[in-house]
């Protein structure tokens, strides 16, 4: 489940960032009015995007947005002319280190909503950095880019400017940042790398034309793709156990009209394993469960219906089909030890890390679950009526003293 959710997340930005390589191949072809509105359209994508992250209180995608236009601004300010200039090398080398070191923290640091301190503080560090820049450079510009120059002095080589030091460092930001997108594995972590990649590009191409408008138009639309991405998660998808939940299952049921199998899972005695060790506990369950039914063959779509009772759909299946992949699925769950850890244990602890040894003083239970299958068939093609047959076939195998599956 997670690493096709990974897939599914990097294929967009990976098509952005492909269809702006080829833009810049025909930038030659980039004239008139067509030239006026790349140049101007970063600026509105931007303000599009700063409103949707606003609406949705998402810090990280409004900091990112934001930092791409200020990138943007100052390579169209400052950084259009040779780069023998020492106001131009001074602007190049802050963009180099200070562009992807922020963009760094605020992927690192973790999304709480725009009204959190660590929002304050962000923004805070970001104007300080911009305030001190400038101050140095007004009092001491000549001695601070003689320093700088030292160090990460850029040297142009046919279009392409490189300072090695500098593109070391914004190589290693953006290895981090792909460690922390692997890691996380969110909607959001995945934008914002591919938004750090994006604005990274112009810098060490700073000579082609056009590149800075189009890869910024870019890196906006992947902001924007991320922000409406994340919104459809957060209408569509289970927060616990990332699965798409109930609403996601009555729009794929609408738009159904061929064969289909259905089947509802309940996790047996759940009430009182959450009466015995704890809601914290019974969500623990309730994601390790996901872990494993999201593992179903067959092509079968998983979805939380609700509570601890899950729903699958299996596009041209028979029900007897469907049973036999969801008969592996009940018996990965029961051949699958869960640990009741302590409270500290609970909270680091992932869903495929709950299967190991206990020790001692932790509590190994088996989890079982309880499976109806039913299909469309004649008399039954309506999706209240396939969910009411499944979920009279559930109740049977509750019936039938639970951990199996029942077809009706």
């Amino acid at each position: 489940m997670a690493q096709n959710h990974l897939i599914n997340g990097f294929f967009p930005p990976l098509l952005i960032l492909v269809a702006a390589t080829i833009a810049v191949l025909f930038n030659d072809r980039i004239t008139g009015e067509w030239l006026t509105a790349l140049l101007w359209l970063p600026y509105a994508l931007g303000a599009i995007g700063t409103l949707i992250a606003l609406q949705f209180s998402k810090r990280q995608l409004l900091l990112s947005i934001l930092l791409t236009v200020a990138n943007y601004l100052l390579i169209r300010s400052y950084l259009q002319a040779p780069i023998t200039s020492e106001l131009v090398r001074y602007v190049y080398t802050l963009l180099v280190l200070s562009m992807p070191l922020m963009m760094l923290c605020n992927q690192l640091v973790t999304e709480r909503g725009l009204t959190h301190p660590n929002t304050f503080v962000l923004c805070s560090l970001a104007l300080m950095v911009a305030g001190l820049a400038a101050a140095f450079y007004v009092l001491e510009g000549a001695n601070i880019v003689a320093w700088l120059d030292r160090y990460f002095a850029p040297r142009s080589y046919a279009q392409i400017v490189v300072s090695v030091n500098g593109l070391l460092f914004s190589l290693t930001m953006l290895i981090l940042s792909l460690g922390l997108c692997l890691w996380r594995k969110g909607t959001i972590q995945i934008g914002l790398f591919f938004v750090m990649l994006a604005n990274t590009v112009p810098l060490y191409c700073l000579d082609i034309l056009y590149i800075s408008s189009i890869f910024a138009t870019a890196a906006l639309s992947i902001a924007l793709l991320t922000g409406i991405k994340t919104s459809h998660d957060l209408a569509y998808r289970d927060q616990l156990t990332g699965l798409h939940g109930r609403r996601k299952l009555f729009e794929r049921l609408a738009g159904l009209s061929r064969h289909y199998s259905l089947a509802m899972l309940d996790i047996d005695h759940f009430k009182k394993f959450n009466d015995t060790f704890g809601h914290d506990v019974g969500d623990d369950v309730l994601a390790m469960v996901a872990s494993k039914i999201a593992q179903v063959g067959g092509g079968g779509e998983v979805f939380r219906y609700g509570g601890e009772e899950f729903t699958f759909i299996f596009h041209g299946m028979g029900k007897k089909e469907a049973a036999e992949y969801l008969n592996e699925i009940r018996e990965l769950i029961a051949n699958t030890p869960f640990i009741v850890r302590d409270r500290s244990r609970r909270k680091t602890a992932t869903a495929e890390q709950r299967g190991k040894s206990a020790s001692a003083g932790q509590k190994k239970v088996q989890i079982t679950v309880s499976i109806g299958v039913s299909e469309k068939a004649q008399g039954r093609e309506q999706a209240e009526q396939i969910i009411k047959a499944a979920d009279k076939a559930l109740y049977q195998a509750k019936e039938q003293g639970r951990n199996c599956v029942k077809v009706l």
